[in-house]
């Protein structure tokens, strides 16, 4: 299992990041769900230390055994959106879906890309 996530905006444009929860990247729960946390903090599996307007803590994607992709804010300050839409609660995103934290556009690559 392989997560790839490519930053969209800001000084980190264009660079992709691969998870792999066998390289200890995020934490499987014992149902298998896969959490991945984004977020200021340096401990942050995607760590977006640039934008001010990110929380230390700000997002989590959890990728279930049925390989569906959830994306959920963390209480953030500034929010967290897919698309346009602030969420309110886990949002299903798919592969090449644009979702913003503070100022930094992301999206999970499709595997059709990878």
């Amino acid at each position: 299992m392989e997560l790839l996530i490519m930053v969209m905006s800001g000084p980190d444009d264009g660079r992709t990041i691969t998870l792999n929860p066998e390289r200890g990247d995020g934490f499987v729960a014992a149902d298998g769900t896969w959490t991945i946390v984004l977020g200021r903090r340096e401990e942050c599996d995607i760590g977006i230390p640039f934008d001010t307007q990110v929380s230390r803590q700000h997002a989590l994607l959890r990728l279930t055994t049925d390989q569906q992709i959830w994306l959920a804010d963390a209480s953030s300050r500034n929010g967290t959106y897919v698309g346009k839409t602030r969420i309110e609660e886990p949002t299903l995103v798919t592969p090449g879906e644009l979702f913003r934290l503070g100022r930094t556009w992301l999206r999970i690559q499709p595997e059709s890309e990878l």
